[in-house]
């Protein structure tokens, strides 16, 4: 049965495909909140700084709805926010949903102070490890929860029948998501003689990236740049797993629970990824996927030609990845009882 009234504050892109993994997430927050609740209220930040005055709106929406539960996610605008109700608690019933691993560093530099933090109902974070880290710095009321999407494709898992390999890249096209150490992984490949296989790229360049991106794929033969792939819809997925193996050599200091990994797994493909943040705890070694050191491009080398050649068993760990991803189905991990635990479902 439904109940109680949520106010979302972040990041949206309403109305709109999400471009980024935070208004991906958020998007998906609502869809499983009017599951659940009798009515969600939404406040969409995104670009806040381009209208301030957007976080007014924000502390009126909670002035006026007292018995709502608030929850703000992930935006920088959280940050004025939660320091806001610090100094003036308008409302005493509001919980920060971190995307993202930089709550932690952010405290460091005096961007959270702690008893701001402390004063929220519930932290809650994906990093299994943060919550070590934050409770280091004097935050208490810290909570795992996993990141999770629906799962709305089922692969039809084959042995591979062809001897091409298509590897794939999705992710923010960013300089620290490990681009240059793709590039220079193929080159390592190509030198040693292989030539079958392909990197495919996916999502939105970073700002002030886009020549010196655009420079590596015209100079590396085989890497392509595919746009954005809005995994919203079985389509995409289906795209998706038309793929071999996932490249994700991420240093990106940002990085939490990625949502790549999930969504290579729906897809049933395994991923190669760096022992960066939270990966090793949500890509199983040797099982759904290889953990490889940062800035490495040898080791992403030496990995995509243990699957082209065949040392790694492709079709058992692509049945992994299956196997695998039930756990992180989001109405399992965004279920009715995480709400009643924390309080935000009475």
């Amino acid at each position: 049965m439904k109940k109680n009234k949520i106010i979302l504050i972040g990041a949206i892109r309403e109305g709109k495909t999400p471009n980024c993994g935070e208004t991906m997430k958020n998007q998906l927050f609502i869809k499983r909140y009017k599951e659940l609740f009798d009515k969600v209220i939404t406040v969409d930040t995104l670009n806040w700084q381009k209208r301030p005055w957007i976080l007014l709106k924000a502390m009126f929406t909670m002035l006026f709805n007292q018995k709502a539960g608030v929850v703000l996610s992930a935006s920088s605008s959280s940050r004025h926010l939660i320091n806001f109700l610090y100094y003036i608690p308008i409302h005493r019933n509001v919980y920060f949903w971190v995307v993202g691993e930089g709550l932690s560093k952010g405290i460091d530099k005096g961007m959270y102070k702690v008893k701001a933090l402390n004063k929220m109902k519930r932290i809650l974070i994906q990093g299994q490890s943060m919550v070590e880290e934050l409770k280091k710095r004097g935050v208490n009321n810290a909570k795992y929860v996993p990141n999770s999407k629906p799962i709305i494709f089922h692969p039809n898992i084959q042995p591979k029948t062809d001897n091409n390999y298509r590897f794939v890249f999705l992710s923010r096209v960013h300089p620290d998501k490990g681009i240059k150490e793709i590039a220079a992984a193929s080159e390592i490949l190509k030198e040693k003689g292989y030539s079958n296989f392909t990197i495919d790229f996916y999502g939105n360049i970073a700002p002030g990236f886009k020549e010196k991106f655009n420079e590596v794929m015209n100079r590396h033969e085989g890497l392509e740049y595919k746009g954005f792939l809005n995994l919203l819809n079985e389509d995409a997925y289906k795209k998706l797993s038309e793929y071999d193996v996932m490249l994700f050599p991420t240093y990106w200091a940002g990085e939490a629970f990625p949502g790549v990994v999930i969504d290579a797994n729906i897809a049933g493909v395994p991923i190669i990824a760096t022992d960066w943040n939270q990966n090793k705890y949500v890509v199983q070694d040797g099982k759904t996927g290889m953990i490889i050191p940062p800035h490495d491009e040898k080791a992403i080398a030496d990995n995509m030609e243990a699957f082209i050649s065949g040392r790694i068993d492709l079709y058992k760990m692509k049945k992994n990845c299956n196997k695998y991803i039930q756990q992180y189905d989001y109405k399992k991990v965004l279920s009715i009882d995480l709400f009643k635990e924390i309080g935000l479902y009475k």
